[in-house]
C-alpha cells in the first residue's frame, strides 16, 4: 500500500462525521437597520427632504427601523402567517340568525395596531411637514413593509378613503355637491377615525371588483336605491359610533374585497342615474343593542398564493345602509381619487419588499462561508455573485428615485389649492412642476406607470434575491423570518395585479395621452423634464450634457410616436411605451441625484443605467475595476479599494 493511501486512511480515521447537532454550522445573517444600511433610501432622503426635516425625523425613523427587525415583530409575522383568517360559524345559529364572524390572528391584529400607532397613514394628514409629509410618511412605510404581513393593504385603502372624504369636506371635488348637515357630521367622524393613531383608528375597504370583470367596473351589478329609514330617531339602527346609517340601500355581490376586517368601506354601485360611490359602515347597532354587520354577509374567504394573513373575501350585501359620496352617477371619478393613492401605496410596497430582499441577500453574502472551517471566503468575495447583486441594486435604486418622486408630487398635490412653486431646497428647485396644472397632469400620467413598473421590477428583483441565498432562499422557516425572502416573493407577486394589471395600466396611459388632455399632458412632461435637466443647479452646470441631450431626444421620439400613431397600434405597444417613459424619468432623476453632491457611486450607477437604456455610449470599464465598483454599489464605499472616480 502506498504512503499516500496510508495517509488518506489515517486522515479519514481522524475525522468525525457530522450529525443533526454537530459539525459546521453557518453563521446566521444579521439584518442591519435599513434606515442607515439602505443606501438608496438615504439617497431618497437627501434628494427629497430639506436638511431640517431630515434631521427632525431622523430619531423616529431610526428607532422604527430598529423596531421592525426585532424578534418581537417577526414573531407577530409568524403568527399572522401561521394562523390565517377564517370565518367562524358560517351559516345560522339555533334561532336562525346568521353567524359569519371573521376571525383574524393575534399577530395580524397587533401588526395592524403597530402601523396605526406609528402613523403609517396619519403622518400625511397631520401635515407637520407640509409638502414633505408624504415623503416622511412613505419613508416610514418603506421600512415597515417587509415586517408587516401586508397590513399595509388596509392602510392603503384607509389613506385613499381619508383623501376622498377630505376632498368632500373641503369641497374640492370635481363636481361640488353640498353635504347635508347629517352627511357632513358622519364624514367628519369617519375622517377623524381614519387619520387617528389611537384605539379609535379605522382602516377602510375598497369594493369595486365583481365577477364580470376585474378593473372594468362598467358591468357592475351591485344596485343602490334611495330608501331612507323612518325618521323616528332613537328607534333606528345606528353605526357603532351612534351616527345614522345612511339613506341609501345597497344590494349586490363583491367578488374580491380586501380588508374585510375594516370599520368602513367605499363601494361602487349602480344608482338610477349611473355608477356611483358610497360610504358604507361595516357594522351597525340593532334596536336590541346588539352589534352586527351592516347588511353584509361573508360568502367565503379567498385562498391565495401570498398575502395569506390578509382577509380577502367574497361579500354579499343585502340591505347595506350607505351614504352617497359626491354626485350620483359620478362613481368612477370619485373612486379614482382612491386609486391614485392606493397605486402609490402599491408602488412603495413593491419597493419596500424589494429593499428588504436586497438587505437579506447582502447580509447572507457577508456570512455564507465558501472555504470551510478555519478559512475566510464568503459570497461577498465572489465577483459574479456581487456583479449580479449590483445589477439588482441598480434596478432598485432607479425605481426608488422614481417612486419617491411621485410621492413627493403627491405631497405637493395634498397642499392644493394653496401649493406654491416657490421653494429653496435643491430638489424643489429642480424637480417641482412649474404650475399646479403641470403637477396634476404629471401625477395623473406617472402614477399608473410607476405602479406598473415598480411591481414588475420588484418581482424580478426579489426572485434574484431569493436565488442569491440558494436553497435557503426557498425555505420558509418561521424561526428565520428575518431572512424569509420566499414570503416576500409570494407577497410581491400580487402587486402587479392589485389596483390594475400591467396591461390595464398601459391601456390607461395610452388613453390618457391620446385623450382630450393628451397634448397638454405631453407638454407638462416636457416642461418638467427640461426644467429638471437644464434648470439652475449649484456649482458646475455642465455635468452629463450628452446624457441630457439623449434623454430629451428620447422624449421627442416618445411624443412623436404617441402623436403620430393611431390609438389601436399604441394600445398594442403600451407596455413598451410605459417602460420607455419610466426610463426617461428615472434617468433624469438619477442625473439630478448624482449632480447634487457628485457622489462617486451614484455617478457610476448613473453611467451604467444610461448605457443600458440608450442614454449613453457602451459601458467601458476593465473587468477588475468593474468588479470593484460592483462591490461598492452593493456593500458601500468601504467595500472598494479603487481611487478611480466614475465619469461619463
Amino acid at each position: 500500500m502506498s504512503s499516500e493511501i496510508k495517509n488518506a486512511d489515517s486522515l479519514a480515521q481522524d475525522r468525525v462525521p457530522s450529525s443533526a447537532s454537530s459539525g459546521i454550522f453557518m453563521q446566521s445573517p444579521v439584518l442591519g437597520n435599513q434606515y442607515y444600511a439602505d443606501s438608496s433610501l438615504n439617497r431618497v432622503k437627501g434628494l427629497f427632504l430639506p436638511d431640517e426635516i431630515a434631521e427632525d425625523t431622523s430619531k423616529d425613523l431610526s428607532r422604527f427601523g430598529s423596531d421592525v427587525i426585532s424578534q418581537k415583530v417577526f414573531n407577530l409575522v409568524s403568527d399572522a402567517e401561521r394562523n390565517v383568517p377564517y370565518v367562524r360559524g358560517s351559516g345560522r345559529d339555533a334561532f336562525g340568525r346568521r353567524t359569519d364572524e371573521l376571525v383574524t390572528s393575534e399577530g395580524w391584529r397587533n401588526l395592524q395596531s403597530i402601523g396605526l400607532k406609528e402613523g403609517i397613514v396619519a403622518i400625511a394628514y397631520e401635515n407637520k411637514y407640509a409638502d414633505y409629509s408624504r415623503v416622511v410618511q412613505f419613508m416610514k412605510y418603506h421600512l415597515w413593509t417587509g415586517s408587516c404581513a401586508i397590513v399595509t393593504c388596509p392602510s392603503a385603502m384607509q389613506d385613499g378613503a381619508a383623501s376622498l372624504i377630505s376632498r368632500h369636506l373641503n369641497q374640492i371635488t370635481p363636481h361640488k355637491s353640498p353635504l347635508t348637515p347629517t352627511s357632513r357630521n358622519v364624514l367628519e367622524k369617519a375622517f377623524k377615525n381614519l387619520t387617528a393613531r389611537d384605539e379609535n383608528a379605522w382602516t377602510s375597504g375598497q369594493w369595486m371588483t365583481e365577477r364580470v370583470g376585474g378593473s372594468d367596473v362598467s358591468g357592475t351589478e351591485t344596485l343602490a336605491t334611495y330608501a331612507p329609514l323612518s325618521s323616528s330617531g332613537s328607534f333606528e339602527p345606528t353605526q357603532i359610533d351612534g351616527s345614522p346609517l345612511g339613506p341609501w340601500r345597497v344590494d349586490g355581490f363583491k367578488w374580491f374585497s380586501s380588508a374585510t376586517d375594516s370599520q368602513m368601506t367605499i363601494a361602487l354601485a349602480q344608482s338610477p342615474t349611473g355608477l356611483s360611490a358610497f360610504y358604507i359602515p361595516m357594522r351597525r347597532v340593532t334596536l336590541s343593542g346588539e352589534t352586527e354587520l351592516n347588511g353584509i354577509r361573508i360568502s367565503r374567504l379567498k385562498n391565495k398564493m401570498g398575502t395569506k394573513a390578509l382577509p380577502t373575501a367574497e361579500l354579499e350585501m343585502v340591505g347595506a345602509r350607505a351614504f352617497l359620496l359626491g354626485k350620483e352617477g359620478d362613481g368612477v371619478r370619485e373612486i379614482s381619487t382612491i386609486l391614485n393613492i392606493t397605486r402609490v401605496h402599491t408602488a412603495i410596497t413593491s419597493l419596500g419588499l424589494f429593499g428588504r430582499g436586497l438587505a437579506i441577500a447582502k447580509a447572507f453574502a457577508e456570512v455564507r462561508d465558501l472555504a470551510g472551517k478555519g478559512k475566510k471566503k464568503t459570497l461577498k468575495d465572489v465577483p459574479l455573485h456581487v456583479h449580479t447583486l449590483a445589477a439588482t441594486t441598480l434596478s432598485y435604486r432607479s425605481n426608488m428615485l422614481f417612486g419617491f418622486f411621485v410621492v413627493y408630487c403627491l405631497g405637493m398635490a395634498d397642499q392644493l389649492p394653496s401649493w406654491s412653486t416657490s421653494q429653496k431646497s435643491f430638489a424643489s428647485a429642480r424637480l417641482r412642476p412649474q404650475t399646479q396644472e403641470d403637477l396634476q397632469l404629471l401625477l395623473r400620467v406617472l402614477t399608473p406607470v410607476l405602479k406598473a413598473m415598480t411591481a414588475k421590477a420588484s418581482i424580478s428583483g426579489l426572485q434574484e434575491c431569493m436565488e442569491a441565498l440558494g436553497g435557503v432562499g426557498y425555505l420558509e422557516n418561521e424561526e428565520s423570518q428575518h431572512i424569509n425572502v420566499a414570503r416576500l416573493y409570494r407577497d410581491v407577486n400580487v402587486l402587479s395585479i392589485w389596483e390594475g394589471t400591467t396591461n390595464v395600466l398601459g391601456n390607461d396611459l395610452i388613453r390618457t395621452l391620446k385623450g382630450r388632455n393628451g397634448p397638454r399632458t405631453l407638454k407638462s412632461i416636457r416642461t418638467w423634464l427640461k426644467h429638471a435637466l437644464l434648470g439652475s443647479s449649484p456649482g458646475d452646470t455642465t455635468h452629463f450634457e450628452a446624457e441630457k441631450t439623449l434623454i430629451v431626444d428620447a422624449l421627442d421620439n416618445f411624443e412623436s410616436e404617441i402623436l403620430g400613431k393611431d390609438l389601436e397600434e399604441l394600445l398594442l405597444r403600451a407596455r413598451r411605451l410605459m417602460e420607455r417613459l419610466s426610463e426617461i424619468v428615472k434617468c433624469t432623476l438619477m442625473i439630478i441625484d448624482a449632480e447634487r453632491d457628485q457622489d462617486a457611486v451614484s455617478i457610476e450607477m448613473l453611467k451604467r443605467y444610461a448605457c443600458a437604456h440608450d442614454f449613453g455610449g457602451p459601458y467601458k470599464c476593465d473587468w477588475k475595476t468593474e468588479a470593484i465598483w460592483d462591490s461598492r454599489i452593493v456593500f458601500g464605499e468601504a467595500a472598494g479599494k479603487s481611487t478611480t472616480r466614475a465619469r461619463l
